[in-house]
């Protein structure tokens, strides 16, 4: 269960703060580092040996800044100066093809992923919880799931303080058994809060009697014509709102 947003429009200036400060972009920053620091030390290496370098400082520092500076705009846009030595030319050649198809998959990631964020809010299923602040009640099989499968959990021990905490954006999620939440956002959650995604980890619920008992097929047949006439549906909506 996530806070409901209803239908205001998706703001996009904070979609673009989002996304350039999310994993995505640490990781794709990340590689252009690496990108960079690779090309530039070997133009160093190759450059650094002659006077007619493309290095106005042949030392280790400056001259690798300049290196650097150069292997951005091979990456970024076209180099302005192509290195002198042949080994170096013949890598630099390559290096520029490197960098289109860089910037074309970081183009087309950070593209699709506003896009879905534009379409999608920030979670809407168990996919999008890694990262995120999750609550749950303390000591239930609920809080053991969450644990043993996402970092980030808060344990309450009343409904009501967690449903506060979401409400309070002091968590992004609400993870417990189906009825509750169902029951919360149809009622005293109405409008305020939302279920999102699949049901999972899920159990099944039912009654329990002395073996051979003779109430077992009386309870069985009265289900039964609940959800014959319809009855059964009507007091699921009542309690739960309508799947």
């Amino acid at each position: 269960m996530v806070r409901d947003a209803g239908q205001k429009t998706a703001n996009p200036l904070e979609g673009l703060i989002d996304l350039l400060f999310s994993k995505t972009t640490a990781l794709w920053l990340g590689i252009a580092l690496v990108l960079i620091l690779i090309p530039a030390h070997l133009v160093w290496f190759f450059e650094s040996g002659r006077e007619d370098g493309i290095l106005s400082d042949r030392r280790y520092i400056p001259g690798i800044f300049e290196a650097m500076y150069w292997a951005i705009a091979c990456l970024t846009a076209q180099a302005e100066t192509m290195p002198h030595q042949w080994i170096a030319r013949l890598f630099s050649g390559f290096w520029m093809f490197a960098g289109v198809v860089f910037v074309a998959f970081y183009t087309a990631q950070l593209t699709t992923t506003l896009t879905v964020q534009q379409i999608q809010g920030r979670i809407n299923g168990p996919g999008d919880l890694p990262g995120k602040q999750i609550g749950t009640i303390a000591k239930t099989t609920a809080a053991d799931y969450l644990h043993q499968h996402y970092e980030q959990v808060q344990e309450f021990r009343r409904f009501d303080d967690m449903f506060q905490a979401l409400l309070n954006k002091r968590i992004d999620a609400v993870v417990f058994g189906a009825p509750v939440l169902l029951y919360y956002a149809s009622h005293e959650g109405q409008g305020k809060v939302k279920v999102v995604g699949p049901e999972f980890e899920t159990a099944t619920v039912g009654f329990t009697f002395p073996l051979n008992s003779p109430l077992r097929r009386i309870v069985n047949s009265a289900i039964l014509r609940l959800r014959e006439n319809g009855t059964y549906q009507e007091l699921y909506s009542k309690w739960f709102g309508n799947p």
